[in-house]
């Protein structure tokens, strides 16, 4: 791989922040696995202050950030509310990444992404907790038909922030995908 690959994992959720990903082992993993990371507290979530943003404005900001890293030909991690700024950050800027995860998105009835998921061509790697109360299974799965190119990863016995329940399952995968996507890419 000539230039390190990125991944830009970011929360936008009202229980965790971007400290989680330290916390949980993801960054370490994806360091030890030479990837690049970024991890992000949308204004108003997490650790950030200012107003919280809807998905729209927070998906400029986001472009606005990673404008500002110059960062081009990479993988968007979004979570939850930030999955579905990812969504629709993959519809608007679709030639800055070259994967998208996503972790039981919301935002799925919103038809700024609905009626365009369609238009995500990039790999798209999903995961969806087993017993998820905050957003059905049945979700995932019918996202994983929507999309051109994706695969659903069903973590056994996990709530909606699955990675917390199922982290060697979810860096598994996730690490196994990102070196898909950049194997590819080279």
């Amino acid at each position: 791989m000539k230039n390190q690959p990125i991944s830009l994992f970011f929360f936008m959720a009202w229980l965790f922040s971007a400290d989680t990903w330290e916390k949980l082992g993801t960054l370490e993993t994806m360091v030890e696995n030479g990837f690049g990371v970024y991890a992000l507290d949308l204004p108003g979530f997490g650790k950030s202050s200012g107003k919280r943003l809807r998905r729209n404005k927070a998906a400029e900001f986001l472009k606005s950030f990673i404008d500002m890293l110059g960062l081009r030909n990479f993988v968007l991690i979004g979570p939850s509310m930030g999955g579905g700024v990812a969504l629709l950050y993959s519809i608007k800027y679709p030639n800055d990444l070259v994967g998208l995860v996503l972790i039981a998105p919301a935002g799925l009835d919103d038809p700024l992404i609905h009626d365009n998921l369609d238009k995500i061509e990039v790999p798209v790697l999903i995961f969806w907790g087993e017993n998820d109360r905050v957003f059905p299974l049945s979700k995932g799965k019918e996202l994983e038909k929507q999309l051109k190119n994706a695969k659903l990863i069903v973590c056994r016995k996990a709530r909606h922030p699955c990675y917390l329940d199922q982290p060697k399952i979810f860096h598994q995968h996730l690490i196994s995908f990102l070196k898909n996507i950049y194997r590819s890419n080279d």
